[in-house]
């Protein structure tokens, strides 16, 4: 089970893998209902194989839609377009699979808030951990010209666009890489936008990484257990907001 919780994507296709043999037995029995129906059953069966193992509740939208995904594509798409296609995810989302990270993005208010932080520095150092394509650091870098800030992100496709974007903005870095290597030391804030799942590990990296004073600032999933200093309402979901954490 410990590969199970480290690598939550091997859960995800194993309840995918059991469900469709289970499925296409059960198709072999009562032949005349349509295909399209035993999609739905694959997809649901997989959703409660992979929720009674234990898997992270973000991942049940992909169980519930793999199957019936797979099959419009293989049915109507030329196998090398489904190829293609199949790529450009992994290329996007790659990293989510070693990081159990989706792939999240940061509103204005979020990005507004980091602001107000860091303005009491005259050269502030921020570090984005996860940061999909880099929208919070270079806000930060257009409203605080003196700072320097760091964006750091796992996949190859998801890092070449944010790297992109950041091209005319001198006071950012974007970094190809995984999070937990990042080097925190001088940061006078870590900002993350990443699941559940991390965020124990996470404050822990943090408190050893970080130096003293520093803030770790994660939208929407709180540190399981730990009394945030601050909590920030977002506008959006009902559930959006900033915990704000002092090292």
């Amino acid at each position: 089970m410990t590969v199970f919780r480290r690598f939550p994507v091997v859960l995800a296709f194993a309840s995918l893998f059991i469900a469709v043999v289970a499925t296409t037995q059960l198709a072999g029995f009562w032949p005349d209902i349509p295909a399209p129906v035993w999609w739905a059953v694959m997809g649901l069966l997989a959703a409660l194989i992979g929720t009674v193992l234990g898997l992270p509740r973000w991942w049940l939208p992909f169980q519930l839609l793999a199957p019936a995904a797979c099959a419009l594509l293989l049915t109507w798409l030329p196998s090398w377009i489904a190829l293609v296609i199949v790529v450009i995810l992994l290329l996007l989302y790659g990293g989510g699979v070693v990081t159990r990270v989706p792939l999240y993005l940061s509103n204005r208010a979020a990005c507004e808030a980091l602001v107000g932080f860091l303005k009491i520095f005259p050269r502030p150092k921020a570090i984005d951990l996860g940061a999909g394509f880099g929208g919070p650091m270079r806000h930060l870098a257009r409203a605080l010209a003196g700072g320097r800030f760091v964006s750091v992100e796992a996949s190859p496709a998801t890092w070449l666009i944010a790297w992109l974007l950041a091209l005319t903005d001198n006071n950012v870095q974007v970094r190809w890489g995984d999070l937990w290597a990042a080097d925190l030391t001088d940061c006078d804030l870590v900002y993350v936008f990443l699941s559940p799942e991390p965020m124990p590990r996470l404050w822990e990296h943090v408190q050893s990484h970080a130096k003293s004073g520093a803030l770790l600032v994660s939208n929407t999933f709180p540190v399981p257990g730990i009394e945030p200093l601050q909590i920030i309402p977002l506008p959006g979901r009902p559930d959006a907001r900033l915990f704000v954490y002092r090292v």
